[in-house]
């Protein structure tokens, strides 16, 4: 009899101790699912339920909460970063500067789902409603491999400052194709999907090319025009003329400043003027630390021959990226000469406080009765 107690108390204990432990799980999780709902709201929406949203929150003036607030005047920085031309060491800059700037930026990564460069229609409604109205991460960075989005075509009053940076197209299909094969010195470890045949692995760049190899095609330079002509169809037809147009226009209109991967160091020192809430200290951090900054060398690479870019240059597709390629140059060196001038003695990290005390807003009186 006493046996018996013993295991019914036994068997009481436990069953209390599994129902205490359960509805202590269910309580963290409603506690944590409202501190994200209050905190996170438009963030954690998905784009199902955006779909069925009737007005978006974005076109009744920026209300993210059904408040009279507008939205914060803080700076959103968004960087379409592409594939192969220095943009994680752009990032790794950022990072250092936050921490020695003991700045409240806030930085993400957008990755979309497939490593795909595009959204569909509702997922991009989805990604304008969420980061016009995320006031709590602003200022914000936002970077990650995807074409240019239009905010202003959704009709959202919120439009973000745009950077970015290009390599030689051809330089940067050359480092990709072998950075397939032999990974970088920035996750050296990591197992790239070239790397398993070793035929593969070993074959050259100007090998590949000999046997119209998939790694090497031309359709693979078309890159660069679609990160910035945008999510439209017509973008993603490579060599299209009508997408080399649209990409050059929005360098000029939507684009504060486009670098050149060959030039890493000039475009950071022109970010610092541009972009001081961001980019304060940058000069001087790459000064005082300067090979820190150029990360992700490609583990091996061979240099290709002339008959190889010979063949590439007689490519349509080329032809489209490099000509737009050479007009983004163009446009950064007119930037650069324009700060530059007659004070091309002094560093660039000091031409915006020299250009500052040219500037002047006068008040003047009309004379009547003259």
């Amino acid at each position: 009899m006493c046996r018996l107690r013993i295991l019914l108390n036994r068997r009481l204990f436990v069953l209390f101790s599994l129902f205490g432990s359960l509805s202590l799980l269910i309580f963290i999780f409603y506690a944590n699912k409202w501190f994200l709902n209050y905190h996170y709201t438009n963030c954690f929406m998905s784009a199902k339920q955006f779909s069925k949203t009737d007005n978006y929150s974005f076109i009744n003036n920026n209300n993210a909460h059904g408040t009279d607030s507008n939205i914060k005047p803080y700076p959103v920085v968004v960087y379409n970063r592409i594939p192969k031309t220095g943009s994680t060491s752009l990032i790794n800059l950022v990072y250092q500067l936050i921490e020695e700037n003991y700045s409240h930026t806030h930085v993400i990564h957008l990755n979309i789902s497939s490593n795909k460069h595009y959204l569909n229609r509702v997922n991009e409604l989805y990604l304008i409603d969420n980061l016009t109205h995320w006031t709590s991460m602003h200022p914000l960075i936002i970077h990650g491999h995807f074409a240019y989005i239009n905010f202003i075509k959704y009709g959202s009053l919120f439009n973000p400052i745009y950077i970015n940076m290009i390599r030689n197209p051809l330089d940067r299909l050359v480092s990709y194709y072998y950075f397939l094969r032999y990974g970088d010195d920035y996750r050296p470890y990591l197992i790239r999907k070239r790397m398993f045949d070793i035929v593969t692995r070993n074959q050259t760049f100007d090998e590949c090319v000999l046997v119209n190899g998939s790694d090497c095609s031309p359709q693979l330079l078309w890159v660069q025009v679609p990160f910035f002509c945008g999510q439209a169809a017509y973008c993603r037809i490579p060599g299209n003329p009508v997408a080399v147009e649209t990409a050059k226009r929005r360098v000029i209109e939507d684009y504060l400043i486009v670098g050149l991967t060959e030039e890493f160091d000039k475009f950071v020192d022109l970010l610092e003027i541009l972009l001081p809430s961001f980019f304060t200290g940058a000069h001087n951090l790459i000064s005082r630390s300067k090979d820190k900054w150029h990360l992700r060398r490609t583990n091996y690479k061979l240099p290709i021959s002339k008959a190889t870019t010979k063949i590439y240059q007689d490519n349509p597709i080329w032809q489209a990226e490099q000509e737009f390629y050479n007009f983004v140059r163009t446009e950064f060196h007119t930037i650069l000469s324009a700060l530059q001038g007659q004070f091309s003695h002094q560093p660039l990290s000091k031409f915006s406080a020299l250009y500052k005390e040219k500037i002047n807003f006068d008040k003047i009186r009309p004379k009547f009765g003259a």
